[in-house]
C-alpha cells in the first residue's frame, strides 16, 4: 500500500466541519507546507514549536490565564514528538486547535506556512479539497504491466481486475487476439514447393500489428474496469505514455474516464515514482472537482434571479451571518481583511480575512462553501454566493 503518513490526531472531512466552526475563540489554525526529511526547508515539527511561541505570546497579551494557554497547547506540544509527525509528508497539512477539540487535514495543494489565532478558524486553505469525491481510481497502463490502484484519504492501494492478465504478453500467451491478421494467397508455380496450397502474408505492418494486440488487450481490461466500478460513479485517471493512453481512450467505455491522464510511464519500482504518479492523479481529481463547482457557478448566475445571488461581500457576509447562504464560492487568491461585526457579545478579535469569516458563518448555518482559482470566478469577483432567499 502506497500511503501518507498520518499522525494520531484525529483527520476530519465535510461531515464534521459544522461541529468544528462551533467552537469558541480562540481558535488556533496551523498551515504547515510539506517536507521530506532531508530537504533544506524547515520540518514541520520546527515550524510548529515556532508557530506555539508565538501563540503563547498573543494569548498572553489577551490576558488569556497561563492554565488555559497550557491546557490549548500541550496537546500541539506533543504532536511536536510525533515519531510519524517527525517522518515528514509528501503532503501539507492544517491543523486545528480550540478548546476540547484538535483536528487536521492533509492537503493536496502547497500552502504557505501561516498562523492563525482568533475568534474562527482558517478554513478557506481546505475548501476547495473538503468537496473531493470519496475515492477514486488510477489507472496505470503500459504493455508490461497493467494496474488498477483505488485512491482514498491519500492514499493508494492495488486492486484486483478479474480475469485480466496483467501484461500485454501474458494476455497474448493466454488468448490471441480477436483479429487474424494473417491471410493466405494460392502459391505460384515458380516458387516450386510441390503440394503447398498457399502462402502466408501479413495485412498490415508490424507496428499495425501490435497496435492490434494492444487493442483487444485495453478492451479485455476496459471490461475489467467496468466491472470493478460499477455502480460507484468513482473517477477514473489515467497514467501512460501518449500511444497506450490514446488506444485506451478509444475503447474506453466507462463514463467517468477524467479528459486529463498522466503522461509519461507510469512503471517503476522506486517508491518516488510510485508516490509520484499518485501525488499527480490526486492533482487531476481536485483540479477536475473544481472545474465542477466552477460549472455549477457558472450556471447559478445565468439561472438564479439577482435577488438570491450576490458577488458584493457586504450583502455575502451579512446574509452568511443571517444563515441565508446556500452556498458561497470564494477565489482562493484573494483576501479582504477587515472587522467583523460580531453579534451577541461575542469577543472582537480584531481585524481578520472577512472572505474566511463568510465561508464559516455560511458553514455555520448549514451551507456549503467552495474554494475556486481567480479564472473561476465570474468577472474575477473574490466571492459569489447562492441565497436561500
Amino acid at each position: 500500500m502506497i500511503e501518507a503518513k498520518v499522525s494520531a490526531v484525529e483527520s476530519f472531512g465535510l461531515e464534521n466541519l459544522q461541529e468544528m466552526v462551533k467552537s469558541s475563540a480562540p481558535c488556533i489554525t496551523v498551515l504547515l507546507p510539506c517536507y521530506r526529511p532531508g530537504a533544506q526547508a524547515k520540518s514541520m515539527a520546527a515550524i510548529l514549536k515556532t508557530n506555539l511561541q508565538e501563540v503563547a505570546r498573543q494569548l498572553a497579551t489577551r490576558k488569556i490565564s497561563e492554565s488555559a494557554i497550557a491546557e490549548l497547547l500541550d496537546p500541539l506540544e506533543q504532536l511536536t514528538q510525533d515519531e510519524e509527525f517527525l517522518a515528514g509528508s509528501r503532503w501539507a497539512r492544517a491543523i486545528y486547535r480550540a478548546s476540547g477539540m484538535l483536528r487536521q487535514r492533509q492537503l493536496v495543494g502547497p500552502i504557505n506556512q501561516a498562523l492563525t489565532i482568533g475568534a474562527c478558524f482558517n478554513l478557506r486553505p481546505v475548501l476547495a479539497e473538503l468537496h473531493l469525491p470519496a475515492e477514486f481510481y488510477l489507472l496505470k497502463l503500459s504493455k508490461k504491466r497493467v494496474e488498477l490502484l483505488r485512491c482514498t484519504n491519500l492514499q493508494a492501494e492495488p486492486v484486483e481486475l478479474r480475469g485480466v492478465p496483467p501484461s500485454l504478453e501474458e494476455a497474448l500467451a493466454f488468448k490471441p487476439p480477436d483479429h487474424d491478421l494473417e491471410n493466405r494467397s494460392p502459391a505460384a508455380a515458380s516458387i516450386g514447393a510441390a503440394g503447398m496450397r498457399g502462402v502466408r502474408f501479413g495485412t498490415g505492418s508490424g507496428r499495425e500489428t501490435q497496435q492490434t494486440y494492444l487493442s483487444d488487450y485495453y478492451k479485455s481490461v476496459d471490461r475489467g474496469v467496468r466491472e470493478r466500478l460499477n455502480g460507484t460513479n468513482a473517477p477514473l485517471v489515467l497514467a501512460g505514455v501518449h500511444e497506450d493512453e490514446s488506444i485506451y481512450r478509444m475503447i474506453n467505455t466507462y463514463p467517468n474516464l477524467l479528459s486529463r491522464g498522466i503522461p509519461g510511464s507510469p512503471t517503476g519500482s522506486a517508491p518516488a515514482k510510485e508516490n509520484e504518479v499518485v501525488e499527480q492523479a490526486y492533482w487531476i481529481v481536485r483540479a477536475a472537482t473544481a472545474e465542477k463547482a466552477a460549472a455549477r457557478l457558472a450556471e447559478l448566475k445565468e439561472r438564479v434571479s439577482p435577488a438570491r445571488f450576490s458577488v458584493h461581500l457586504e450583502a455575502v457576509l451579512q446574509a452568511s451571518a443571517e444563515g441565508r447562504v446556500e452556498s458561497i464560492y470564494i477565489d482562493e487568491s484573494a483576501q479582504r481583511v477587515g472587522v467583523f461585526d460580531a453579534q451577541h457579545g461575542a469577543p472582537n478579535w480584531g481585524e481578520e480575512d472577512l472572505l474566511n469569516r463568510a465561508a464559516v458563518e455560511t458553514i455555520l448555518h448549514g451551507g456549503l462553501a467552495f474554494g475556486l482559482p481567480n479564472s473561476a470566478m465570474p468577472d474575477g469577483v473574490g466571492v459569489a454566493a447562492l441565497f436561500r432567499y
